[in-house]
């Protein structure tokens, strides 16, 4: 197994490893170790089924069954398939010019109050344009604070809300806004989380979702709000993942927000994801802290 730098701003890239094949204890004591050190990996050149994909998964705690918003596979528990082309096509292009599946930073599952603990993607096809994935180390961003402001919002906590992402979030998966939102109520998380494994303090306010702060209601708490965004989000603190078809990425979303750039109509991509399960419940309801 070789492991170099992915990037300046965090992850690694393995090869050497071949994901579709049984692996000694060894070797994957070492691989969920280089996951909880890391946070990201990318692992090259591989051939995996959806079958092998759950078995990926196992290795690193196994796949949320029961997806929020995006079914899985039933001939393969854990996985969904992303895709712009076929029958079951979730972001559909209805012209060769328009750009689909592009998505602002985010947590995934941060409208619940237990997000999923990981996400794999495996590509299967990948556009000659577009199709990027960005991730951004949320204890990096918390580490680089200014101190003033990490006394500010120690102790503050995000309001993080579905209905906020569906009314700005255009090119997200068609039919997602059909959900009944009452499904998907505010909730309330700690604007710096502690992460679960490793015990590191995190940044917590994602764009796609956050539409507050709790405790600072109004204009100077949207001021703060966006003042924690846009040193998130600064250009340096991101990496953009162009994929190759047969890679394999994993992330710890306890730790890196990912977002998406989108694709043209014009060029097809196929991706299986698998979300492990969840860690602790770092969110609360809001009508739950309100009552």
């Amino acid at each position: 197994m070789k492991v170099c730098k992915l990037s300046d701003v965090g992850g690694v890239d393995v090869d050497g490893v071949d994901l579709a094949h049984p692996r000694g204890p060894e070797e994957q004591s070492a691989l969920r170790q280089l996951f909880d050190e890391q946070g990201l990996i990318v692992f090259r050149d591989q051939m995996l089924t959806k079958q092998q994909l759950v078995a990926v998964g196992d290795l690193f705690g196994g796949a949320m069954l029961k997806r929020a918003v995006i079914p899985t596979d039933p001939e393969a528990p854990g996985i969904s398939t992303i895709t712009n082309r076929g029958p079951t096509g979730d972001v559909m292009p209805e012209r060769l010019d328009e750009l689909i599946g592009k998505a602002d930073w985010h947590m995934d599952l941060g409208y619940v109050t237990t997000p999923g603990r990981g996400k794999i993607i495996y590509a299967v096809q990948t556009p000659e344009v577009g199709g990027l994935t960005g991730f951004i180390d949320l204890s990096v961003a918390y580490s680089t604070l200014p101190e003033a402001l990490r006394e500010r919002i120690e102790n503050l906590h995000v309001i993080q809300s579905w209905d906020k992402a569906q009314v700005g979030q255009s090119n997200g998966p068609r039919g997602a806004g059909t959900l009944i939102l009452q499904e998907f109520p505010d909730v309330i998380y700690p604007m710096v989380l502690t992460h679960p494994v490793t015990g590191a303090k995190v940044l917590n306010c994602p764009p796609l979702w956050a539409t507050g702060i709790l405790e600072a209601p109004g204009e100077e708490g949207l001021a703060l709000m966006h003042e924690v965004i846009a040193h998130i989000t600064r250009p340096q603190s991101q990496y953009w993942h162009r994929y190759r078809p047969g890679d394999a990425i994993l992330w710890d979303n306890c730790r890196f927000i990912h977002a998406a750039s989108g694709t043209l109509g014009l060029y097809a991509r196929t991706l299986w994801t698998l979300t492990l399960k969840a860690g602790p419940e770092f969110g609360r309801l809001a009508d739950q802290q309100a009552a």
